[in-house]
């Protein structure tokens, strides 16, 4: 039965050696050359698996791979003490590692944990005669036991286990109970020896002890999950159950609290983040850094045993921002400098300054298209208004050239009204004859008919030009237009002894405009020629009307007179609001033409001519229809 038993523990040396091999010697080379140093981290069971490990081998590695000094390979293996009770299996286990690592050249051993410290210790003339031995984690309150006449130092552990209880009691006001979990191992037991002793020193009549040490893993979830009010568990480690069966302590500890009724704190940070809320907490990494510095003393040519081990007591408070919001408790609550890991930012904490400089960019953007939405109604309610007033100057330069014209119009009213009179007169004496005249009679009659629809004729033409209403675009032929302005001033011009030369383009497309509106332009331009051309002392006195096609396809009216011309600075102003060369004028005829005629979409211009005289050019866009249009009658013909 013995021999069984021992060829299993073989086997399980074996296979965790072997393990070790695969994890770690990869870092080891064996055509190293002189000068550079080996440095041998053992770890328990655990191995690669404990958090604590890791953090204890990469806070090693990252302090001496900054080193300048020395050239150091960091190799790492795992020396599994647990299952080798009897001295047989000890020896053994010590010779494998003599023989796996008798050809390596260690520089300095690095035991992890107190078990594994006093087991190279015992065996150190088989596995590492001579060599320095660097400490990491050893229980600082039983450093004194050590003997360290034999080129030992290091770095020893400690927990704050007080401070942990203290904390637990702040973050619960009206706790009355701990439960102490820990496991059957040599560091469990240690752990819990010194729980032991802290707790009835400190907290003897204040709190109550719950025992739940050394007990088979299932009972202890059990007992965890129907625990009093007013408890907090205090997990001190478990690398292995009453029944001694091997744990990974955080494993052990993540089933712990998820079973448990009441808040779990722990001692060390390696293990937060498998259920504990926090506590004063060891800061495993930097006793790695630390022990690496020691290290790098030694293969410095320092004696290990002149070294005085360090006692690192830095235990800061940290928590688990899960934890806390599982067990509902306030961060407010927590001390002043607590470090909170694993918190979950809201969508809101991620991306709030994105989103208030969005909303910001937003708030900007709406309130300058407001602005510029606010601008456009001003802008446009002031073009409104601009029409407005531009259809009411228009109106009154209307009025104001029926003014100009009203002595020859009210003449050419009367010219109808006396013949009707006449003929009226004559009618009545050939019906009062004996016998009648009736058909002279009849003539007569007739000429009064003709007379009337003259008169009316005339009339229309004065109303439209000096009625005030809002433009409505149609079709007009322009050169029909042009005849009927010319039908309202040919009385006024035959006075003023103005002869108008008139070429009428019969065959011409249509523009879109307001009737009235181009008809007071065409008006004007006449009006205007007439008054240039009256004020030469001798002939010719002569305004050309013309109406035709220019290269671009535009309509074109064109007024040219024989006058004095335009002077080059009066040329820069001529189509100004309010500027004028006439003594009477009021300088807003050609200003309201170009306004007029840039409405339709034209243009309207003016030049000097090479000989005598000025002239202007309205042109005007043209509406293709696809067939010509056709003026009704002869517009060249003017009665």
């Amino acid at each position: 039965m013995h021999s069984h038993l021992t060829a299993g523990i073989l086997v399980r040396v074996a296979f965790s050696c072997l393990l070790a091999v695969c994890i770690f010697t990869p870092h080891a080379r064996a055509d190293q050359p002189a000068g550079i140093k080996k440095v041998l981290v053992l770890f328990p069971s655990e191995g690669w698996s404990a958090p604590s490990h890791r953090a204890v081998y990469n806070g090693m590695k990252a302090i001496l791979d900054q080193s300048l000094r020395q050239d150091v390979i960091l190799l790492g293996d795992i020396l599994d003490v647990s299952f080798a009770t009897g001295e047989t299996e000890q020896r053994r286990l010590a010779d494998f590692f003599r023989a796996k690592y008798a050809g390596e050249n260690i520089d300095v051993v690095v035991p992890v944990t107190r078990p594994l410290l006093e087991f190279i210790l015992r065996y150190r003339d088989i596995m590492f005669p001579g060599i320095p031995i660097v400490f990491c984690m050893h229980s600082a309150h039983e450093l004194h036991r050590l003997d360290r006449a034999s080129d030992v130092t290091g770095v020893a552990i400690t927990v704050d286990i007080g401070g942990t209880i203290d904390l637990a009691r702040n973050l619960q006001p009206g706790l009355r109970r701990i439960a102490v979990v820990a496991g059957t191992a040599l560091v469990d037991r240690s752990l819990t020896s010194l729980a032991r002793e802290i707790f009835k020193k400190d907290f003897q009549g204040q709190l109550e002890w719950i025992d739940l040490t050394g007990l088979h893993l299932h009972e202890l979830l059990e007992r965890v999950s129907q625990l009093p009010d007013s408890t907090a568990i205090l997990f001190l480690n478990l690398q292995q159950d009453g029944s001694g069966r091997p744990y990974v302590p955080a494993e052990a500890m993540q089933l712990v609290s998820k079973s448990a009724n009441a808040p779990l704190y722990n001692l060390i940070d390696t293990a937060l983040g498998y259920g504990s809320m926090g506590g004063r907490l060891t800061t495993i990494e930097a006793y790695g850094r630390e022990a690496a510095v020691i290290v790098l003393r030694v293969l410095s040519g320092e004696k290990a045993s002149s070294i005085e081990p360090v006692v690192m007591s830095d235990s800061p408070p940290m928590f688990d921002w899960r934890e806390l919001k599982r067990w509902k408790i306030d961060e407010s609550a927590l001390p002043r400098g607590s470090i909170i890991r694993f918190r979950e930012t809201s969508l809101w904490e991620v991306y709030r300054w994105w989103a208030i400089g969005a909303f910001s960019f937003i708030c900007l953007q709406t309130l300058l298209i407001a602005q510029l939405m606010n601008n456009l109604n001003k802008r446009k309610r002031l073009e409104e208004e601009t029409s407005r007033f531009r259809q009411q100057l228009a109106h009154v330069s209307r009025v104001s050239t029926v003014g100009e014209l009203g002595q020859n119009l009210a003449h050419e009213i009367n010219q109808p009204l006396a013949a009707i009179l006449t003929n009226a007169e004559a009618a009545k004496q050939l019906l009062a004859g004996e016998p009648p005249d009736l058909k002279e009679a009849s003539e007569a009659l007739d000429d009064i008919m003709a007379d009337n629809k003259r008169a009316q004729e005339v009339i229309r033409r004065i109303r439209n030009l000096v009625k005030n209403t809002p433009p409505a675009h149609t079709r007009i032929d322009l050169s029909r237009l042009t005849a009927e302005a010319i039908r309202v001033i040919q009385t006024d011009a035959a006075a003023k002894g103005v002869a108008i030369d008139l070429d009428l383009e019969s065959v011409l497309p249509p523009v879109l405009g307001d009737p009235v509106q181009l008809q007071q332009v065409a008006l004007n331009l006449i009006v205007n020629a007439m008054e240039a051309v009256s004020q030469n002392q001798f002939p010719p006195r002569l305004v050309t009307v013309k109406t035709g096609r220019d290269g671009e396809g535009s309509v074109c009216l064109w007024v040219s007179d024989t006058g004095a011309g335009v002077e080059r600075q009066s040329a820069e102003r001529l189509f100004e609001p309010f500027f004028t060369t006439k003594p009477q004028g009021l300088g807003l005829g050609l200003s309201i033409s170009r306004s007029i005629v840039e409405a339709h979409g034209g243009s309207l211009s003016a030049a000097s001519n090479i000989d005598k005289g000025a002239s202007f050019c309205c042109r005007l866009p043209a509406v293709e229809t696809g067939t010509p249009q056709h003026t009704i009658g002869d517009p060249n013909h003017v009665s």
